[in-house]
């Protein structure tokens, strides 16, 4: 019994920064002030000649897509007066490999929500009084686990945020269609790789935040429980 409680431990810990990164991904990409905070920063209504309420409809109408509420990924703007979809086809096949990737940080989310769920009901089972202790030990450890990654992480972003990026593209989907022309593509000049990099690190820093506060809990927890 004692190598599965270690083994849910473990799980427990390992589990925690994905968790936790993925969480703050699905935030950013469902956060309309995000995306409004980039069309500011960049300019962005002055590069596609969009107002800054279609920009918020085009960013309403992507969230939708990316939570398949909208079967299209074509966004209807209104423009000089008539209403246009925004993209091409081979941005509306990037979206789509795009959305794909979203659905999958949701899936392991759920999965790794569950994952810790057994772990921790393994530990309640085995050790009944002194559960709680094996919680607050896996919670501080995880978190000090996250915090070292995503240090790690966010000094990438911050110095070597080009060449990250763009080996993320290749690693993440299966064609070239992320390859785009901010001359004739809109997708390139809404999120330019500054949207990107603001994005990344709103995510680490929410991640650190979130695991510094976890690590404090779990840091006192052991503290109570050692006294008593």
């Amino acid at each position: 019994m004692r190598a599965v409680l270690l083994l849910a431990q473990w799980l427990l810990i390992l589990s925690l920064p994905i968790l936790l990164i993925a969480t703050n991904i699905n935030w950013a990409v469902n956060s309309l002030w995000l995306y409004e905070y980039g069309f500011n920063k960049y300019q962005i209504s002055s590069a596609t000649n969009l107002t800054p309420p279609e920009l918020k409809k085009s960013a309403k109408q992507l969230i939708d897509y990316f939570n398949l509420r909208r079967a299209s990924a074509q966004v209807i703007v209104l423009k000089e007066g008539k209403e246009v979809g925004l993209f091409t086809e081979r941005e509306i096949i990037h979206l789509k490999d795009i959305k794909n990737l979203v659905q999958f940080s949701y899936r392991v989310q759920i999965s790794l929500l569950v994952l810790m769920g057994v772990s921790i009901l393994i530990l309640w089972i085995g050790s009944r009084k002194r559960w709680w202790q094996g919680l607050a030990k896996s919670f501080l450890w995880g978190g000090v686990l996250t915090l070292g990654f995503v240090v790690t992480l966010a000094f990438g972003a911050i110095f070597a945020f080009g060449p990250l990026f763009y080996w993320w593209h290749v690693v993440s989907f299966p064609n070239e269609y992320w390859i785009l022309d901010p001359e004739q593509h809109y997708l390139i000049r809404m999120f330019p790789e500054g949207f990107f990099q603001d994005a990344t690190l709103f995510i680490f820093g929410a991640t650190l935040i979130e695991a510094l506060l976890l690590g404090i809990m779990a840091f006192g927890s052991l503290k109570f429980f050692s006294r008593r």
